[in-house]
């Protein structure tokens, strides 16, 4: 889907390491790295608690583990069936939901401490799920495959699913987020091209569009209030955007000498996140009305030696979740790029937590 969901071999909540610097706008902690493995991180709470996934760079046994704001990781569960999982997105009761291979398909899973991986199911008739978003309520976010095609769907807590729909004269759909009023955002088919969605309680789906001039739009998170970005794709290249009720879908732009970006994450108070090309190669950003676009790495120390090529979520804190590559030359940004093999071994996490 997205260059930061590429698939990687292991599912982690990730641990801290206790070396931080201290920045004008954010101080920078290091996501603790499995062996050499390599991180690609997902989801954020309002704990500072991240999600993702780590493998190591040319493979390797599979190791589910989970950790609370430490460096001491415990691991879950170890499955020889299972040669992949990945956490997508945790809540503040530290649930976690992702994506795992259960033997013929890959299938969405919820998981604590306590009770390690469980499958969360599908639709009726469907042999593969996806699950990228979990709610404070315990809702979840996702998709169900099957010989009909892909579609959005909801899980409530019991874990009931529904089938959200698709847009008109079109049969796939699929759920990437949801707040906690139970609004869900994705992408759906429109019989020629895909559009950003909003599922809504009560008012069912609602076509969220393109950019002007484009043919597809996927919609990656929403906030409290209804605030919806992600990216929106057509001859110009890949844009991120921010929708309002207000507004409609607005172009958030790129760094300088840049053709792409793409928003992935926004908080309560409208602060986007993302990925954005620029003339020193893929960056990190951060948005706001008042501020605009900004290269997170302009707001951290040099000193650090980092170079963040994308971030993924941001908390109600300020807190942003970010990948990027400790060593500053051309070398290592091509390998926090990643290729297409997903081979990153110099790729880490880091959590930014505002200064005040």
């Amino acid at each position: 889907m997205t260059r930061w969901m590429a698939a990687v071999t292991m599912m982690v909540m990730l641990g801290l390491t206790s070396a931080a610097w201290s920045a004008d706008k954010y101080r920078v902690q290091e996501v603790l790295p499995a062996s050499d493995a390599s991180m690609t991180p997902h989801g954020l709470n309002n704990n500072g608690d991240a999600v993702g996934g780590a493998g190591l760079s040319h493979g390797g046994d599979i190791r589910v583990f989970i950790t609370q704001r430490g460096p001491a990781a415990k691991e879950l569960q170890r499955a020889t069936s299972i040669d992949y999982a990945e956490a997508k997105s945790v809540n503040q009761a530290g649930q976690v939901v992702g994506s795992m291979n259960a033997g013929t398909a890959l299938r969405g899973f919820v998981c604590t401490q306590s009770s390690g991986l469980f499958d969360i199911g599908t639709l009726a008739g469907d042999n593969a799920s996806g699950a990228f978003s979990i709610n404070n309520s315990g809702w979840i976010a996702g998709s169900s495959s099957g010989s009909k095609g892909t579609h959005a769907v909801l899980w409530n807590p019991q874990l009931k699913a529904t089938d959200l729909g698709s847009l008109a004269g079109a049969s796939d759909s699929q759920a990437f987020a949801l707040n906690d009023n139970n609004d869900v955002v994705g992408s759906s088919g429109t019989g020629d091209d895909v559009h950003a969605v909003l599922w809504s309680q009560g008012a069912g789906i609602r076509d969220l569009g393109t950019l002007a001039g484009d043919r597809s739009a996927q919609a990656l998170a929403i906030n409290k209030s209804g605030q919806v970005v992600g990216i929106s794709n057509g001859s110009n290249g890949s844009r991120a955007f921010i929708w309002t009720e207000a507004n409609g879908m607005q172009n958030i732009g790129a760094l300088s000498g840049g053709a792409y970006s793409e928003a992935m994450g926004v908080n309560d108070a409208g602060e986007v996140v993302g990925s954005s090309s620029s003339n020193l190669g893929l960056r990190a950003f951060i948005w706001d009305a008042s501020n605009g676009l900004r290269d997170l790495n302009t707001l951290i120390p040099s000193s650090s030696n980092l170079v963040l090529t994308g971030a993924v979520a941001i908390n109600n804190n300020g807190q942003i979740l970010a990948v990027g590559s400790r060593q500053h030359d051309l070398a290592n940004d091509r390998e926090a790029n990643m290729d297409n093999d997903h081979h990153s071994g110099a790729t880490r996490a880091y959590l930014l937590t505002p200064i005040t």
